[in-house]
């Protein structure tokens, strides 16, 4: 079997894993604003319902509107959950799942998860493959090796281990307490050493029996309370290097030859004596080490400590390791005449697996390694083993025979030549699609969730907007208000329009048009004076001068292409600015609004025109309506600045030999006879000077021949001359005609584009200034626009209106306005977040056993 083959096979579908970790962060992004937002939904919800129990503003209500919103928190027939907790169950274990993906596809490495009971040869696995001997992981004949999780990474070269220390805090919270719940001891764990030595714990009978009135189920337990009380001397100056409370623990490098009593259990079941329990302060380990049979470092170890074995919650690391840190599972299972081949505790860990594999095939996910009893007669052990085969058929895993037992040179070889072979085939040809799997089940699951959730916002928001239209309110009082508000409003509105009518009548430019073309054209400007796109002209003139030889045309060509490229790229950011100016007008509009109808109304943040648009198109409102979809609508209207007005000068930048932008083209002769350029000298530096001819006569520099006169020089530098129709003086004149040329045609499109885009700010200026005054007269002059503004305020009337309104129907109007926000924003972020996910993946193949 190639392995290369195999493992770049494997390096393949990491590669193609890690592609999709830009699409799980988006949909990671969407899902946590569509959960919080949920979440505000269900607490809106309850308010609402609590505040309905004791309202006498139901009485007004005969269809009883609202009571679709009650029915969610109806407790189910069989008296199980109502149905709006088990749809955030349901988001609850979505959240898992996705949680699972992030880990997966954050993962630069395929991570095979091993476990095994005592003397099935787990830790003999582990050597074979990562080469390290029993004093970094040792076997114990009858009791549990592994007492800390670890990852064994393949790294040629490299031979120590990176471990990762708790806190005392830690220490306190994550083992000894859950031990004190296990061992049913009434009180909690000490919180300080000194206390913890001194903490009389029960002593354990003869024999490591209990005492008559202690539980033999918190025995082991309580055995490891007294172990980790009777070592503490030997990792209390581990646990304390991390700090005070909260704070994270260290990391410390260690030897590979010194790394076992940070990662595995003494021999031997005694509390006295032997190796240190240093493990008792270890959170995670990492060891790195060469792997002698595998040529890809994208492989990593991670032995787990198996569900069955007695300790600190080992359900839940063992299950939060497998869904969140391994690819692929290995179960390790010797295979003996006198026992059944899975036993309790080995079904435990077949069934955390199944929960933690998510939507891939138990059969991709997981494969039992039969390690046979080397002392069964052949027919014996042909029996076990074909036992054993019928076990694993019944959880539709593979299972892959390996002696392990004997001399560590046989276990070696068989685990090269047995089952490496097997786990890099299987890895090579279904990693890419257990990772498919994953994928479109997230996809799925996330979809039904959604779903759902949109059903019960759309539902709530139905029955609330049944509500508002159904009740009466106190219209006399609330008619008045709503009159005195628009006289208030057009005051604040006015104020707005004013500002923008001002700028028209004063004849100015919108400020950040006119900043965005000044900085267009400066930009474009500097390009040219610094050598177009090299470091500097002198450069530039370099590497043109020979080409304009023989590729004249084709160099012309390809710098006025660049030109029109440049003055787009510069100044098609013009349009930013338009979109700055149009947001400035809705944001002092709505803050207008906003100091008036209150953040309730008018909410802070991004598009709140957009929110009070969706908030008035639910009522009867047709004039503000109309009025704020004309208003936001604007700068769709308006369309692209830069497109209109900026393009077709762009478009004129064309070479055409021998001409020059008419913008930059010598002046007629001032009355002396002299030219104007002659007339006045510019300043070093300024545009025009980039246009200045050689100075006849200036010390230190020849005089130009005809053949290059007019063309620009450095000041101070020699101009070398050529003789007339040599190949170098044919480049060079070419090569300052092209120059003067691009120079002058540049400088004639920003100076036209500069002319017409402030041309076109005046003219935004009275766009804003008219919508300013549409909107306001619209808003607040409107006959009938008062009974618009009384029913969009009337859901918050009571903070518009401090101290007018009390009472249980203004709270329960409050309480149906908030309802009907929290309901609009799941179902934006449903929406937002159904377009992340996308469809499911196609086009994967069957895995084993699959049709």
């Amino acid at each position: 079997m190639d392995r290369s083959r195999l493992e770049a096979s494997i390096s393949r579908a990491l590669a193609n894993r890690a592609a999709n970790r830009p699409l799980v962060a988006e949909v990671d992004r969407h899902w946590a604003s569509f959960r919080g937002r949920f979440a505000e939904l269900v607490d809106a919800v309850d308010r609402l319902i609590a505040e309905s129990a004791a309202s006498a503003a139901l009485s007004g209500d005969p269809d009883h509107a609202l009571a679709a919103v009650e029915a969610w928190r109806r407790p189910a027939a069989d008296g199980g959950p109502d149905r709006l907790d088990r749809l955030a169950s349901r988001i609850r274990q979505t959240e898992g799942h996705l949680g699972a993906v992030r880990s997966r596809v954050d993962r630069d490495t395929v991570n095979v998860g091993v476990v095994g009971r005592t003397k099935a040869g787990k830790s003999t696995v582990l050597r074979a493959v990562s080469g390290l001997d029993g004093t970094v992981l040792p076997s114990h004949g009858n009791n549990p090796t592994t007492a800390s999780r670890s990852w064994i990474h393949h790294r040629p070269n490299r031979a120590e281990a990176l471990v990762t220390l708790r806190t005392w805090d830690e220490f306190v919270d994550q083992y000894l307490a859950p031990l004190h719940g296990a061992a049913q001891l009434p009180a909690g764990p000490p919180r300080d050493p000194a206390s913890f030595r001194d903490h009389p714990y029960p002593q354990v009978g003869n024999g490591g029996a209990p005492s008559d009135e202690y539980s033999a189920v918190a025995l082991p337990y309580l055995r490891k309370l007294r172990q980790a009380q009777a070592s503490l001397d030997d990792y209390l100056h581990l646990l304390t290097r991390g700090g005070g409370r909260g704070d994270t623990g260290e990391q410390i490098v260690v030897r590979l030859e010194e790394l076992a009593p940070y990662i595995s259990y003494p021999d031997g079941v005694g509390e006295e004596g032997g190796m240190p329990r240093l493990y008792h302060a270890v959170r995670d380990i990492h060891v790195y080490c060469d792997f002698p049979h595998v040529e890809t470092t994208a492989m990593v170890l991670v032995d787990l400590p198996g569900a069955g074995e007695a300790g600190l919650d080992v359900q839940q690391h063992f299950l939060r390791d497998l869904t969140h840190e391994v690819d692929f599972l290995l179960h390790v299972k010797r295979a003996a005449s006198n026992t059944a081949f899975f036993g309790q505790e080995d079904f435990a860990d077949l069934h955390l697996a199944q929960l933690a594999l998510g939507d891939v095939p138990f059969s991709d996910f997981a494969m039992v390694v039969v390690n046979p009893d080397v002392t069964l007669s052949p027919d014996a052990a042909r029996n076990v083993l074909d036992s054993a085969r019928e076990a694993a058929r019944n959880y539709q895993v593979r299972t892959v025979e390996c002696p392990l037992g004997g001399a560590s040179e046989t276990a070696d070889h068989a685990v090269r030549e047995l089952l490496l072979p097997v786990l890099l085939g299987h890895l090579a040809d279904r990693l890419a699609e257990m990772d498919r799997a994953m994928l479109d089940g997230l996809r799925r699951r996330i979809s039904a969730v959604t779903r759902e959730a949109l059903v019960f916002a759309g539902e709530v928001a139905s029955a609330a907007e049944r509500w508002q239209q159904g009740v009466p309110d106190e219209a006399d009082r609330l008619q008045t208000l709503a009159e005195e508000l628009c006289d208030e409003l057009a005051d604040e509105l006015a104020v707005v329009y004013e500002e923008y009518d001002g700028m028209v009548s004063r004849n100015e430019h919108i400020p950040q048009i006119e900043a965005a073309v000044g900085e267009a054209a400066e930009r474009v400007r500097a390009w040219v004076r610094d050598g177009f796109d090299f470091s500097d002209e002198a450069a530039w003139r370099a590497r043109t001068k020979t080409a304009m030889y023989w590729r004249s045309g084709a160099m012309a060509d390809r710098w006025f292409n660049r030109a029109r490229t440049k003055l787009t790229e510069e100044f098609g950011g013009v349009d930013a600015s338009v979109d700055r100016a149009v947001a400035l007008l809705w944001q002092r509009m709505a803050d207008s609004l906003r100091g008036r109808l209150t953040d309730g109304v008018v909410p802070t943040g991004d598009r709140p025109l957009e929110a009070l648009l969706r908030r008035v198109e639910r009522l009867p409102a047709p004039i503000l309506r109309k009025a704020l979809e004309d208003f936001t609508g604007l700068r769709t209207d308006y369309g692209s600045l830069f497109l209109r007005v900026g393009s077709p000068v762009v478009q004129q930048v064309r070479h055409v030999a021998g001409q020059v932008s008419p913008a930059v083209a010598p002046r007629e002769p001032a009355g002396d006879g002299k030219s104007a350029q002659e007339d006045e000298q510019p300043p070093p530096g300024s545009r025009a000077s980039w246009f200045q001819p050689l100075a006849a006569g200036r010390p230190g520099q020849k005089q130009p021949s005809p053949a290059s006169a007019g063309a620009p020089a450095e000041p101070g530098a020699s101009v070398q001359t050529a003789p007339a129709g040599s190949y170098a003086a044919g480049a060079v004149e070419g090569m300052e005609q092209l120059h003067r040329e691009l120079v002058g045609t540049v400088e004639g499109a920003v100076s036209e584009l500069e002319r017409k885009l402030h041309t076109e700010a005046l003219a935004m200026v009275r766009v804003l200034a008219a919508a300013a005054y549409q909107f306001f007269a619209a808003t607040t002059g409107t006959p009938g626009v008062e009974r618009e503004w009384r029913r969009v305020c009337r859901a918050d009337q009571r903070a518009i209106w401090p101290g007018e309104f009390d009472g249980a129907e203004a709270a329960l109007s409050e309480s149906v306005s908030l309802l009907l926000k929290r309901a609009d924003e799941v179902k934006t972020g449903g929406a937002d977040l159904a377009a992340a996910v996308g469809g499911p993946q196609h086009g994967g193949k069957p895995g084993p056993g699959q049709g």
